[in-house]
């Protein structure tokens, strides 16, 4: 036979078997029971944290790079815990004699009540009055320090207090008024 006629036949030429038409179309000339080729693996490869993808090796190669990848799914890699000594008297032992529940975690009620804004405002803008800026500021801090306001309140406060320095007295008068 020639090159050209082994390369359209349609039996196997080592036991002369009906191919089946993909293997044909493929352009082979041997059946799957008489071919040497080995079945091909695969072994995944990550070129960052995520997008792998697959590359089509022979198995002595995929085993060979499955044993030098740190992130392959293999056997090479010691068990831990239960499986790694077969010790299930243990776990079975530690199933029915669990060790005792930690309590739960309950939270402390809410002691401290807060002041209403508007009642802490009149307070720190009287003390502004009689003592200025610095005892203003003071107050509202020691007042978040007891936990007496929030820090949304103290940071409201001392905005308050912060345009009411910038203005001017005949300002502040005026805003009295209001």
């Amino acid at each position: 036979m020639d090159k050209t006629s082994r390369r359209y036949t349609t039996v196997c030429l080592e036991c002369d078997v009906d191919l089946s038409k993909e293997r044909i179309h493929l352009g082979y000339t041997t059946c799957l029971d008489c071919s040497d080729t080995k079945k091909y693996s695969s072994h995944t490869i990550y070129p960052h944290k995520t997008g792998g993808y697959i590359q089509p090796v022979s198995s002595e190669k995929s085993d060979e790079l499955k044993r030098l990848d740190r992130r392959s799914v293999n056997g090479n890699k010691r068990a831990k815990g239960i499986f790694s000594d077969r010790s299930w008297d243990r776990w079975l032992k530690q199933y029915y004699n669990p060790p005792p529940k930690k309590p739960k975690y309950v939270p402390k009620p809410v002691t401290n009540i807060y002041i209403p804004y508007r009642e802490v405002i009149r307070t720190i803008v009287e003390k502004y009055d009689k003592s200025g800026y610095d005892a203003a500021c003071q107050l509202t801090q020691s007042l978040y320090s007891n936990d007496r306001i929030s820090l949304i309140n103290k940071s409201k406060i001392m905005n308050e207090l912060a345009s009411l320095q910038m203005m001017t007295t005949k300002q502040r008068r005026w805003m009295k008024k209001l």
